[in-house]
């Protein structure tokens, strides 16, 4: 059986772009420890010019990203941008900045939709994405941005990363979107990167909790209320994919392997390029100062560990898994991350059972 990237186009269709790693909190999951801005951020001209190559090379959703993407002044610059080349484009965003001139400026520029951060209950919210300054409840002021997102003609998405904080709240957290009358929620597995490998509190689940999350998450699923949407670092083959995975694209309803380099490419602030925004530096396979992005997308050898996928590299359980041929070890993020391989990952709900 021949991998699904060999049978695939290659068309970036989605990009994860990062403007900025400025920030104005230090959460304590941040995989990019963001805080200060990457040496080299691009300048404005720069980064209108990269837009209009993801228009050329096909890509057909952006999602504006960093550190907090509303610092830089020119964001409203590159999303009309993007948007005159009729993409859909998205803002991620913490939500502290989310008052009603900036939710004007996206309506007026075309943002279709904004994603605003939510990781707990108040308490735990406020625990994880800590503020330099110190002033007020980061949960209160991220859900009154995340409220006005509702109220406006913008589409609105939560995104949460599961952790042991959290990992009891996700009910509440759902209850509270469909009270506001949010529209979808990505759930996420945290991420063993950035700041979070200096936290003092352990915050990964253990590998062993994924059944369980799965039965909870399909549960929620069929409640229908928030278009639940699961992150590719949850999984895999459950008797609960099918549920929990419906909502996905509206392509599959099973996960199909890691796309970073095939359909899903990200740009980092500075113009390095790598196939997901959770890849290590390690994964950088290019830099868009030096190069256009169609030159560097042409060229599938930069992104061999999944244009040229290789059965044969896989190992421990994951080398027997019925299941390899398609789910390639999963999230290669997650998988690189925990055993330094992309070829082995021990958070996968069989190994749970």
């Amino acid at each position: 059986m021949r991998p699904l990237p060999s049978l695939v186009k290659r068309v970036p269709r989605t990009c994860v772009w990062e403007i900025t790693t400025a920030c104005n909190l230090r959460c304590r999951h941040c995989e990019v420890s963001a805080g200060t801005p990457r040496p080299g951020e691009l300048d404005t001209q720069d980064l209108l010019r990269i837009a209009d190559q993801l228009a050329g090379a096909g890509c057909i959703d952006v999602s504006l990203t960093g550190g907090e993407p509303l610092l830089r002044t020119d964001w409203d610059q590159v999303a009309a941008r993007l948007a005159r080349h009729g993409m859909l484009v998205k803002v991620v965003t913490n939500g502290l900045l989310l008052d009603d001139a900036a939710i004007s400026k996206m309506v007026e520029v075309g943002v279709g939709g904004v994603a605003v951060s939510i990781d707990g209950t108040r308490e735990v919210h406020d625990w994880v994405r800590v503020s330099p300054s110190a002033v007020g409840s980061r949960y209160d002021q991220a859900m009154a941005g995340l409220e006005r997102i509702v109220r406006s003609p913008l589409r609105s998405a939560v995104i949460t990363q599961i952790h042991r904080r959290n990992l009891g709240e996700l009910e509440a957290i759902y209850e509270s979107l469909a009270e506001m009358g949010v529209e979808a929620w990505q759930v996420q597995l945290a991420f063993p990167l950035g700041r979070l490998l200096q936290c003092s509190s352990p915050m990964l689940i253990d590998p062993a909790s994924l059944g369980d999350l799965h039965r909870r998450l399909a549960a929620l699923a069929r409640d229908g209320r928030v278009k639940l949407m699961v992150a590719d670092n949850i999984g895999y083959y459950a008797r609960e994919e099918p549920v929990i995975r419906r909502a996905v694209g509206g392509m599959s309803t099973f996960f199909t392997g890691c796309m970073a380099g095939c359909l899903a490419v990200c740009v980092q602030s500075d113009g390095s390029v790598k196939g997901c925004p959770t890849h290590p530096d390690s994964f950088v396979v290019g830099d868009l100062r030096n190069e256009s992005f169609a030159d560097l997308w042409a060229d599938e050898a930069r992104f061999a560990y999944n244009t040229r996928w290789d059965e044969s590299k896989l190992v421990g359980e994951c080398a027997a898994c019925p299941f390899r041929q398609v789910c390639r070890a999963g999230c290669t993020s997650m998988a690189y991350a925990v055993t330094g391989t992309i070829y082995d990952n021990p958070y996968c709900v069989q190994r749970a059972r």
